[in-house]
């Protein structure tokens, strides 16, 4: 079994290449903690409390892989390292491996990304915000030294995707 934790700032390429991987492992689960806090009813207005309660359904879903002996992929924004550590001790518990990365990029090339991918009307992510998330995960990711940082800026999806497929367990 194995928690791959897929991290980074908005528009960087964490879904799809978590997608990637998750097409190339059978049986796994691709845990989308965003898809899980839409599922909350009036999570815009209560932030907080919502962001609370999706890791709390986060963290039983990787129990319940786990408990089936199923592969998880997370692919979130997480910057607060309580939060990743919790979902680590659930692997760890289970004995799975455990493979962290952050996906990381210059700040002007993540803005110009995220601003060819769009805006949604009325989203919670803006490009004020999504800066203010590059200036956060730009100081987190040195904390994270169990994390293997993987600068994304020279190269495609795919050589992405084969640089966190050679990371050993």
């Amino acid at each position: 079994m194995k928690l791959i934790i897929i991290n980074g700032p908005s528009g960087i390429g964490k879904s799809t290449v978590a997608k990637m991987l998750h097409e190339d492992m059978p049986m796994s689960f691709l845990l989308d903690i965003d898809a899980q806090r839409r599922y909350i009813s009036h999570y815009r207005e209560n932030p907080e409390e919502s962001e609370t309660m999706s890791h709390v359904i986060g963290k039983n879903i990787v129990l319940a892989c786990f408990e089936s002996d199923r592969d998880v992929i997370l692919k979130k924004l997480i910057l607060r390292a309580n939060i990743l550590d919790a979902y680590r001790a659930i692997a760890e518990k289970y004995g799975a491996g455990i493979q962290e990365c952050i996906l990381w990029a210059s700040k002007n090339f993540v803005m110009e990304r995220t601003h060819a991918r769009g805006w949604r009307e009325n989203g919670l992510l803006t490009p004020e915000k999504c800066e203010l998330f590059w200036e956060k995960m730009n100081r987190f990711k040195e904390e994270r030294m169990q994390a293997k940082l993987i600068d994304v800026m020279n190269l495609s999806t795919d050589e992405v995707y084969k640089k966190i497929k050679e990371i050993q367990f």
